[in-house]
This record gives structure tokens, C-alpha cells and sequence, in this order.
């Protein structure tokens, strides 16, 4: 089976970068081409297009409620770079479900199919309460259930009617031209039985967090359990800090917070580890590193084509 690589944007890294009122003046001599409508959209535009330009798949956007809003960025990207996937990160509290499918299909039609939909992990109360999203631990998953249920219905069915605890619809539907597009790939994300459940019911991926390949193993054999005959991809969340030796490697990651899980490796380790994911059965990774755009090059020429020899020769050799 084919693997897909994405390359994962963080809108709240790196704040500073292209942040009008924030670039570092230049030397006196230097002749300063930036100019005043210059924003943080082209700095997302870049990351976009350095993905696209080394051959990854697709975009993933995460979910930050301190940045700017993930779909939106998404929608910008979709447009000004063909080809790539975008999936852009967010909670089910946005809203309402239908409109919410409404939109996605509006995507759908613009980006030709090229939408995902990656539900974010709910934050804690707290934070929660602080974007107006009320609802108990207890209750998130049936929420998401409920979201998940109304959003494909409305997409494929009229009339389609729905009365839960948290969504209802009486008689609703969409009506051509919005029912010829196809319904955003759903990932979701979650460890214990409970998430891989709610991944069997509703999720096209199922992303997991950094493990050993024994580990995650076991997982996506209790994911296929679950799945109660629906058939659910495995995907890896991956975070990197890749050089041409391992030795280099291990100095730069002194040097700076690394996100929990992160592989520290030289490529060619790196190309057999993420190879060895792949020969257990995840056919996503969705890779990320900062500086974001530099280690988008970075990766996409020096790992991905190490990465795709050995996962062409693995599938030549089956």
C-alpha cells in the first residue's frame, strides 16, 4: 500500500515570522524589498508551497486557539497551491454541524476534493470554558459522535433527520451542486478503546502519537478490532529533528525544546524507522519539525526520496 506524507503547519510557531510590525530591521545598505501588505498568510504560503515543491502530499494545519483560524488558512492555501492535500485542524465545538458541512463541500468544489478534516483533541476545561465551550469531559465524545453523524448525513442524504443531545435536523440535506462533492477524509486522534472506537464508527484515519513499532502494532490491531467491519487507515503523527549524521543531530537537539516523541536520527535511520512504521501498517505520517519552513526542505530532500526507495522496494519485494 502506498504511504502518504504530510507535512504538518503550526499557525503559532515561530509568532514573529513575516508578522507585520515585527521584521527585524535591516542593515542601512540593505535595500528592504518587503512591502506593508506583506502578512502572516505569505509566510503560510511559503510553507505550502516548500511541501508541495518536495513532494509531500499534502498540508496539515493544527489547531491553536492563540493563532489564526486553521480552515481559513487552509482555504487560502488550497487555492494558491495546486495539487497538495490540505487538512486543516479543528475542535467539534466550531459550531454547527451542518454548517459546518456546508462549508466543507464549498472547499470540496473550489480545491477539487483535495479537503480533509482532522478533529482536534478537546482541551482541558478551562480552556475549553474560555472559547465558550461548556460541555463535560463526559459528554465530548458523544458530541463528537453526534457532529460526525449530522455532518455525513446532511452530505449524503435528503431529507435527512437527526435528533440528539447535542445536534438535531429535521428534513435536511444537501441538494445539488453541493451533494456531488465528496465528503472531507475525517482523521481522528486518541489513544485507549473509547477513541479507536469512536475512529471505528467515523474516522477514515486514525492518526496515533509517537511509539515503537511494537507498540503501535498492538494499536492498530485493536483499531481494526474495533472497526466493526468499516475499514480504518492507520496514520503516525511524527515530530523530526533529521541531519546527514545522527552525531549532528543528537548536538542540534541540545540546542532546543524538542515535542515529546521526537525522532532524532540521521536520514538514513530516520528513512528505515518511519519505513519500519510503514511496513506494520501505517500508510500516513504526518511529519513536523521547526523552523518550519527551513526543516520542510530540509526533510522533503533529504529524508522523503531515502524514505520512498525503501517503501518502493518493500512493496516490489511483496
Amino acid at each position: 500500500m502506498t504511504l502518504s506524507v504530510h507535512w504538518r503547519l503550526d499557525p503559532a510557531a515561530e509568532p514573529r515570522r513575516s508578522e507585520p510590525g515585527a521584521w527585524q530591521r535591516l542593515p542601512a545598505l540593505a535595500r528592504d524589498r518587503r512591502v506593508s501588505t506583506q502578512n502572516r498568510f505569505d509566510y503560510f504560503l511559503q510553507v505550502a508551497q516548500a511541501a508541495a515543491q518536495t513532494a509531500f502530499d499534502g498540508l496539515f494545519v493544527r489547531h491553536r486557539i492563540e493563532a489564526d483560524e486553521s480552515r481559513i488558512i487552509a482555504a487560502i492555501i488550497a487555492r494558491a497551491v495546486p495539487h497538495i492535500h490540505v487538512v486543516p485542524e479543528f475542535p467539534a465545538s466550531v459550531g454547527s454541524a451542518v454548517y459546518a458541512a456546508k462549508q466543507a463541500t464549498t472547499f470540496q468544489r473550489a480545491a477539487h476534493d483535495r479537503l480533509g478534516w482532522a478533529i482536534a483533541p478537546d482541551a482541558e476545561p478551562a480552556g475549553r470554558e474560555a472559547q465558550a465551550d461548556f460541555v463535560s469531559d463526559g459528554d465530548l465524545a458523544q458530541r463528537l459522535d453526534e457532529f460526525l453523524t449530522v455532518a455525513r448525513g446532511v452530505h449524503r442524504e435528503r431529507p435527512f433527520s437527526f435528533k440528539g443531545s447535542y445536534f438535531e435536523v429535521e428534513n435536511g440535506g444537501f441538494d445539488a451542486p453541493l451533494n456531488r462533492a465528496s465528503f472531507p477524509r475525517v482523521y481522528l486522534q486518541g489513544s485507549g478503546d473509547a477513541a479507536l472506537a469512536l475512529s471505528g464508527r467515523h474516522a477514515d484515519m486514525h492518526l496515533f502519537a509517537p511509539a515503537s513499532t511494537e507498540a503501535l502494532a498492538k494499536d492498530i490491531a485493536r483499531l481494526n478490532a474495533l472497526a466493526d467491519g468499516r475499514s480504518v487507515a492507520a496514520g503516525l503523527i511524527q515530530p523530526l529533528l533529521v541531519r546527514d549524521e545522527r552525531q549532528t543531530a543528537e548536538r542540534d537537539a541540545r540546542d532546543r525544546p524538542l515535542a515529546p516523541g521526537t525522532l532524532v536520527a540521521s536520514y538514513d535511520e530516520a528513512a528505515e524507522i518511519l519505513a519500519g512504521f510503514a511496513a506494520i501498517g501505517i500508510t500516513e505520517l504526518v511529519l513536523e519539525a521547526t523552523p518550519t519552513l527551513e526543516e520542510a526542505y530540509r526533510i522533503g530532500q533529504h529524508l522523503l526520496p531515502r524514505l520512498r526507495a525503501l517503501t518502493s522496494a518493500a512493496r516490489q519485494a511483496a
